[in-house]
C-alpha cells in the first residue's frame, strides 16, 4: 500500500458521521503498528492548544516499511523526507488544519530538526508550515501553554498521542458535509480512535457532541453495554439484501433538532404545512426507524420509509398535522386515495392514504394505526412499491441511535459527493452505534455521546 495523504485532506478539512466514517476512513491508508511516543507533547499543553484552535487534527503512525507521504516530501524535500521517515519509525506525527490556510505538519523533534522549526512554546515538536505567511499568522495568536483541559479533551489528547486518531469541530465538518451538516449537529464536535483490523475493517471509538469538548463536565463516563451491543462485521451482507441506509433512533432529535430549532425554518414549516411548534416538539421526541434503498425504476432514485411512534395523547395533534399537510399537497396538484386496506383494529381505526401525481403514478403514502393502546404509529413512504407492505416499526435502540449503510448505494444515489474520501466511496458496509454518555449535567441530556463504528474496506 502506498502511503499518501489523501487529496481530500489537502483540499477539504473532513469530518465524521455517516460522515464521521468519512474522516476515519481517510486515515486508514496511513495506519501501521508503532511504539508509543513519550507524551511530552501533551504535557507542554501544545496538543491541547492545537485541539482547540484547529478545524481538524489527525495523528498517524510512522512505518518505515512504507514510503513517506507527499506532504513530508513537499515540506522537507525528497531526500530529507526519506531519511527523516526512516529514522522516525514507530513515532507518531500529526496533521493540523488550522482555521485558515494549508495544513500544518507536526513532527516529533529529533537531532535532525532545524532550529527555525522549533518554537520555545512547543519545544518537543517541529512545526512545518506551508509558507512563511502561514507561520506568522499562527504565532500572531500568541499560543498559550497554560490551558486546562476538560475530561473529554484529556481523553482526546491521550488518543492523539498514543494511536491513530482524529478530532474535529463544526467548521471541519461543514467543509465536507455542506448542506447536510444540519443532520450531523449531534456530532459537530468529536474525537475518535481509529484502528485498522487486518486491512479489511476500519474500527472507530470515541466521543461526539453538539458542544465543544472543552465544555464537557468531569463527571462524564462511557455508557455501559455499548461494547456488548456492538458486533464487528464477519462478512458482507449480499448486495440485494442491503438497505442503502437504515437509521434507528430513540428519537428524531439527532437528525432534525438543529433544523427545527432554527426559528426561520420552524416558522416556515408552521406557515406552509400548519405544523405547530408543539407538534414539532412531539416530532423530535418520537422514536424513529428510517430506511432508504436504491431504486432502478420509478420516479425517484431512492425510496424512503420513515416510521415514527407517538404517545396516544398526541393523536389529535397528529391528525390535525396530517390534515394540514394533505390540504397543502392537494393545492400542489397531488391527489389522495384512501387505501382499500383501511380497517378497524382492536385499538382504533387504521388509515392508509396513497398520494398520486397528475399522471396517476404513486409518489408516496402514509399509514396511521394504533399497535398498542398507549401508542400511535405514523409510517411515511416516498417512492416505495406498494406491494412491499409497511415497514416494521422498530424501537431500537432504547437510547441513542444505530446507523447502518451501504456506501456503494449511497454513491449511486448521489448522497456521497466527490468531496468524500475515496476509501468511503469504495467501501462496503458501514455502521455507527451512538449512545448517550452518563454523568451529564441537568439540562444536557443526550448532549454527550459515545460512538463505536466500523467500515468494511474493499
Amino acid at each position: 500500500m502506498t502511503l499518501v495523504v489523501p487529496r481530500s485532506f489537502r483540499d477539504h478539512p473532513i469530518t465524521a458521521t455517516l460522515l464521521v466514517l468519512s474522516i476515519a476512513a481517510s486515515a486508514a491508508g496511513l495506519f501501521a503498528s508503532g511504539r508509543w511516543l513519550s507524551p511530552r507533547f501533551s504535557d507542554q499543553g501544545s496538543l491541547l492548544f492545537f485541539l482547540r484552535e484547529s478545524r481538524l487534527i489527525q495523528s498517524f503512525n510512522v512505518d518505515s516499511a512504507q514510503s513517506p507521504p507527499d506532504v513530508w516530501r513537499r515540506r522537507l524535500g525528497a531526500n530529507a523526507a526519506t531519511q527523516r521517515w526512516q529514522s522516525s519509525d514507530g513515532h507518531r506525527w500529526w496533521m493540523v488544519w488550522l482555521q485558515d490556510g494549508a495544513p500544518l505538519l507536526v513532527l516529533h523533534r529529533t537531532k535532525a530538526s532545524e532550529p527555525s522549526r522549533v518554537s520555545s512554546l512547543f519545544p518537543d515538536v517541529e512545526l512545518l508550515f506551508a509558507d512563511e505567511l502561514h507561520r506568522k499568522s499562527f504565532f500572531s495568536k500568541h499560543p498559550s501553554r497554560f490551558l486546562t483541559p476538560s475530561s473529554l479533551e484529556n481523553d482526546c489528547i491521550d488518543r492523539l498521542i498514543r494511536s491513530p486518531a482524529v478530532a474535529w469541530n463544526p467548521s471541519g465538518l461543514s467543509a465536507i458535509a455542506g448542506p447536510l451538516a444540519f443532520a450531523l449537529n449531534s456530532g459537530s464536535h468529536g474525537c475518535l480512535k481509529l484502528t485498522l483490523d487486518q486491512g479489511r475493517l476500519l474500527l472507530l471509538d470515541g466521543s461526539v457532541s453538539s458542544r465543544p469538548l472543552s465544555s464537557a463536565p468531569p463527571s462524564l463516563r462511557r455508557p455501559p453495554g455499548i461494547e456488548s451491543a456492538f458486533q464487528t462485521f464477519v462478512g458482507d451482507t449480499p448486495m440485494n439484501n442491503r438497505l442503502a441506509l437504515h437509521w434507528q433512533g430513540a428519537s428524531t432529535r439527532p437528525l432534525f433538532a438543529s433544523l427545527l430549532q432554527r426559528r426561520l425554518i420552524s416558522d416556515e414549516i408552521e406557515k406552509t404545512y400548519g405544523l405547530t411548534p408543539n407538534f414539532q416538539v412531539q416530532w423530535l421526541g418520537a422514536p424513529m426507524d428510517l430506511q432508504a434503498q436504491l431504486r432502478k425504476d420509478g420516479p425517484f432514485k431512492a425510496s424512503l420509509q420513515l416510521s415514527l411512534a407517538f404517545k396516544a395523547q398526541h393523536a389529535e395533534s397528529l391528525k390535525t398535522g396530517l390534515a394540514s399537510i394533505a390540504l397543502n399537497l392537494e393545492q400542489r396538484g397531488l391527489r389522495p386515495q384512501v387505501s382499500s386496506s383501511t380497517a378497524e383494529t382492536d385499538n382504533g381505526q387504521s388509515t392508509a392514504v396513497i398520494w398520486k401525481g397528475a399522471n396517476q403514478n404513486v409518489l408516496g403514502r402514509w399509514y396511521v394505526d394504533s399497535p398498542r393502546p398507549d401508542q400511535i404509529s405514523l409510517r411515511l413512504s416516498l417512492g416505495w412499491p406498494l406491494g412491499t407492505g409497511h415497514p416494521p416499526l422498530k424501537l431500537k435502540p432504547k437510547s441513542g441511535l444505530s446507523i447502518r449503510f451501504d456506501a456503494k448505494q449511497l454513491r449511486e444515489m448521489g448522497w456521497l459527493k466527490a468531496t468524500w474520501p475515496s476509501l468511503v466511496q469504495q467501501a462496503g458496509q458501514g455502521e455507527l452505534l451512538v449512545k448517550p454518555m452518563l454523568g451529564s449535567r441537568s439540562g444536557q441530556t443526550d448532549t454527550w455521546y459515545w460512538i463505536k463504528g466500523q467500515l468494511s474496506l474493499r
